[in-house]
């Protein structure tokens, strides 16, 4: 079992224990408890209780173990004149910030050439010359025919997502998710305050409370690499293998974060968090007045429900931006000026993907708008990546077809990261469909 195996075993014996200490308090709270019940109901509680502490400790032997792991594998040998590695549990950094996460790919690459022989591995970053990513290897665990990333490596490649992915891009925070899951109260009523006079009584009020539950989800992605490539453990090919994975991971996220519905294993995206009354159908017209109309209405339904707008911004397609920037008003002058200046529309950022789609509605001409407040969006993060490699494997490509890896002299990568998305307060969230919003349909 791995680290959140492991807490989400302490939980589940603690909401146990929490459950048999309910059931001894309502017997014992009986006008005439049954002394039979309350023992029955005391033996159960200390085995709960016993079961928790046994959990208990080996969730914190494990997390001695990893900070250990971390601490020892601080980065490849100190070279002559350079200034001595740090100590304790925070891993090595990247002199070249072009190199972050690189020792992820240099591990894909080592396993890929060992056939997933972890020794061979080692052996191989150390003959490279790589004899700390080696050895930061040799101390990871293995996991159904690959391995499991340490976290800080992992980390460091969840925060090369950030650029990429545009939700991530636009503020959203990422909130660590080591159990498995994450329940965060939200407030859906306040309390109330009045004038009256000096002995007539205070109204009573109280603010009222909902629970947001986040699960995390699983994201796999495939990266096919030429054999050719995986000769030699070099910087570029690990480069090319991070890039690769970090690539079809953002794309996915893109899509996940956006538009997913939550059913079945699937994330719950920004479209359907959106309450209905903040999302306009439509779909907007093509004209000055009516995107002009759209665009003040999800500021104002946002700021109206009293949210604090500390990362406020737009996300469409990059032709929807465009279309937009190409606006005028009856005097020729364009509407939106700071869209090409600044990068903003109405004071906030845009971001563009190619995720948003442009083809839906019944002409399959309507694409969608989003504002937000992306500091009340949250992403809970597993924090853990597994990477696996098969040079056999068949897989899908874009196109619907199969492909053999070994037919084509490849090797494919899996990586898997785990995570949830969530806003803190959906009214946060606000759009609409627009139609033709593009300069190819003008």
């Amino acid at each position: 079992m791995n680290l959140d195996d492991l807490r989400r075993a302490r939980k589940a014996a603690a909401d146990k224990m929490k459950l048999a200490a309910d059931k001894l308090s309502e017997l014992d709270g009986a006008e005439s408890p049954d002394e039979t019940a309350l023992a029955a109901a005391q033996t159960e509680f200390d085995g709960a209780e016993t079961e928790f502490q046994a959990a208990d400790k080996k969730v914190k032997r494990a997390e001695a173990v990893e900070a250990a792991q971390s601490a020892a594998a601080t980065g490849d040998a100190q070279q002559p004149g350079t200034p001595a590695a740090p100590t304790g549990s925070v891993p090595a950094q990247a002199q070249n910030p072009e190199h972050q996460g690189v020792e992820v790919g240099f591990m894909a690459l080592a396993l890929a050439a060992s056939r997933g022989d972890k020794d061979r591995a080692v052996a191989m970053l150390e003959r490279e010359g790589h004899s700390g990513i080696g050895a930061t290897l040799d101390s990871t665990t293995e996991s159904a025919g690959g391995v499991l990333v340490p976290r800080p490596l992992a980390s460091q490649i969840i925060t090369l997502l950030r650029p990429r992915v545009v939700v991530r891009k636009a503020g959203a925070r990422t909130v660590p998710m080591s159990a498995g899951e994450l329940r965060h109260a939200k407030q859906t009523g306040g309390a109330t305050a009045s004038y009256g006079g000096e002995i007539d009584p205070i109204v009573e009020s109280e603010p009222s409370f909902d629970k947001i539950d986040t699960k995390l989800k699983k994201l796999s992605s495939l990266v096919p690499v030429s054999n050719t490539l995986l000769m030699r453990a070099t910087l570029g090919g690990a480069q090319m293998i991070r890039d690769d994975m970090l690539k079809v991971m953002a794309l996915r996220e893109d899509l996940a974060f956006l538009r997913n519905d939550g059913s079945g294993d699937l994330p719950k995206g920004l479209r359907y968090w959106a309450p209905v009354a903040n999302w306009d159908a439509g779909p907007v017209a093509a004209t000055a007045m009516a995107a002009d109309t759209a665009l003040r209405r999800c500021i104002a339904l946002v700021e109206d429900a009293n949210v604090s707008m500390t990362s406020g911004g737009w996300i469409m397609r990059a032709s929807a931006k465009a279309f937009l920037s190409s606006l005028r008003d009856a005097n020729g002058n364009t509407l939106y000026p700071e869209i090409e200046r600044a990068g903003t529309l109405k004071g906030f950022p845009v971001y563009t993907t190619s995720q948003v789609p442009n083809n839906l509605g019944a002409g399959s001409n309507e694409t969608e708008i989003y504002f937000a407040d992306f500091a009340e969006m949250m992403i809970g993060e597993g924090g853990d990546l597994r990477l696996a490699q098969s040079t056999e494997a068949s897989f899908v490509d874009t196109s619907g077809d199969t492909q053999s890896a070994f037919q084509r002299d490849l090797t494919l990568f899996r990586a898997i990261a785990e995570h949830d998305f969530a806003p803190e307060h959906d009214e946060a969230i606000a759009g609409f469909n627009a139609a033709d919003w593009s300069l190819q349909a003008a």
